[in-house]
């Protein structure tokens, strides 16, 4: 089993790329025969390049990641064979897409991490493209947040391996041609429920951050049903196709304020606290402007 895991490496996210651009030239096919203003052309160059980018960054940091993840290891509080049988597996992917829940409500909920995320979010399209976007600096924060499938004994290539499979179930989901999926919109991640993730309308911000499965974000409170018109990209719209400027623009304005910040408390303030806060209280957090909207919609 372990050596049937070690052949998953071959579709670690650098391999992807591959398989993401022909679903790319399916989709784009689609959209132009169906008529479907689904597609720009430079938004979609943009998208390519900054995948490119994140491709070179995995392979960069593969080999730190993999030495590291085995001396993690080498910690485990338990001695079990996860690949011992087909439950032990599917256990240990479902542990997996729970850590991997976490990861992506911590890269938007903490300014640091939605530095290196927000490019995912800055196209205003929506289609398997968008899916393309990633940062350079995701491929070294999140094998951080896979730390804990380590300590339970899952081995490394088998965390990596079923990681990969993770992102792979995810690249369907980026896509305006599916609609609802009837039940299985309760259990797992779907396009309808991955379109409110990419939404900027309010009610949609800091949604359903599930990779496999929805019901992580139904058990702690961050679900929310596709039932307007979603609007996409980000809350401060992006209007640019250049790949260095998606890609960078949130990193310079976190080095403006922690450079602006007049100390260390609020310097760590900007790193830490959720994108939007401010020293004097007088930011902008996306919980706070929908706790205002519900307020507003009860009156």
């Amino acid at each position: 089993m372990l050596d049937f895991l070690q052949g998953l490496l071959a579709i670690r996210d650098v391999d992807q790329i591959g398989i993401l651009l022909v679903l790319l030239l399916g989709e784009v096919a689609l959209t132009w025969v169906l008529r479907r203003k689904f597609y720009e052309m430079t938004d979609t160059l943009c998208s390519v390049a900054m995948g490119l980018f994140y491709a070179a960054s995995i392979a960069l940091a593969a080999g730190t990641v993999l030495l590291t993840f085995y001396w993690v290891h080498q910690f485990a509080f338990f001695e079990i064979d996860w690949t011992s049988s087909v439950l032990l597996i599917v256990a240990a992917y479902v542990f997996v897409d729970f850590l991997f829940y976490w990861y992506h409500r911590a890269i938007h909920e903490v300014r640091l991490g939605w530095a290196a995320h927000v490019n995912h979010h800055s196209s205003q399209q929506y289609n398997v493209g968008t899916a393309l976007r990633a940062s350079f600096a995701e491929a070294w924060i999140e094998p951080v947040f896979m730390i804990p499938a380590l300590l339970i004994g899952i081995n490394p290539i088998m965390v990596i391996a079923l990681l990969s499979l993770n992102h792979l179930y995810q690249y369907w989901l980026h896509t305006r041609h599916i609609g609802k999926l009837g039940p299985l919109e309760y259990v797992m991640n779907t396009p309808s429920n991955h379109r409110v993730h990419h939404g900027s309308n309010l009610q949609y911000c800091d949604r359903n951050y599930g990779g496999t499965f929805i019901i992580w974000d139904r058990l702690f409170g961050t679900y929310e049903v596709e039932d307007e018109e979603v609007v996409y990209g980000i809350r401060h719209q992006l209007d640019t196709h250049n790949p260095i400027k998606a890609t960078f623009h949130e990193w310079i304005a976190l080095g403006r304020d922690i450079r602006s910040s007049g100390s260390l408390k609020n310097a760590l303030g900007h790193l830490f606290q959720p994108p939007g806060w401010a020293p004097d209280g007088k930011g902008e957090l996306t919980r706070d402007l929908q706790a205002q909207m519900r307020a507003t919609a009860d009156k």
